[in-house]
């Protein structure tokens, strides 16, 4: 009987001990950094760092927020043209009432990135035959393609998806956002 209550009383301490290192993390249930005092702090050059599964812009461009950095692949992000199951990361950026979603994939070298660039450039030719929605722009000191297409919803608005490969990674800046927006988003990354 004394062993039994023992081991009820360790379960209840450790519990209890559980439920304080909890609460004394600092964390409040907050996840997010509040980016909009670390931007007024730190005055550095932002840029992405890539470690295989993250990557960040830091610091975030004035007026963004960082939500979320998430796992992805490829072929599950409805990428025009892309199928193959890329590993790779999509940050979530906020800024005033539109997002930025910036990603980047794992591919095996520069030329079969270039080759998943060329294979979206195609399959967004297909889809939108007769129209001169796919240019040139300077990124980062890449040939980047820019993608512009029409929604179909009530809003009639201009939509763009920026893709270019920088070494080994294929990147796409894309969002319901204005050009401006991802465009910042796409410089600041520094990739």
């Amino acid at each position: 009987m004394k062993k039994s209550i023992l081991l009820v009383l360790l379960i209840a301490f450790l519990a209890v001990a559980v439920g304080v290192s909890g609460c004394l993390d600092n964390d409040n249930g907050n996840n997010t950094t509040n980016n909009s005092t670390n931007n007024s702090t730190n005055n550095s050059t932002p840029s992405a760092t890539f470690n295989g599964t993250l990557v960040t812009v830091d610091p975030v461009p004035s007026g963004f927020e960082l939500l979320a950095v998430k796992n992805v692949t490829a072929d599950q992000e409805n990428i025009n043209g892309v199928t193959d199951a890329l590993n790779g990361f999509s940050g979530y950026y906020a800024v005033n009432n539109s997002n930025v979603y910036l990603s980047a994939y794992q591919t095996e070298n520069n030329s079969t990135a270039k080759a998943y660039v060329q294979t979206m450039i195609d399959a967004h030719k297909e889809k939108y035959p007769g129209t001169n929605n796919v240019t040139t722009v300077q990124i980062n000191g890449h040939d980047a393609t820019l993608f512009t297409t029409v929604s179909q919803d009530s809003t009639s608005s201009e939509k763009y998806v920026l893709t270019w490969a920088a070494g080994d990674k294929l990147i796409i800046v894309n969002g319901p956002a204005t050009y401006d927006q991802i465009k910042t988003i796409a410089e600041a990354s520094k990739l």
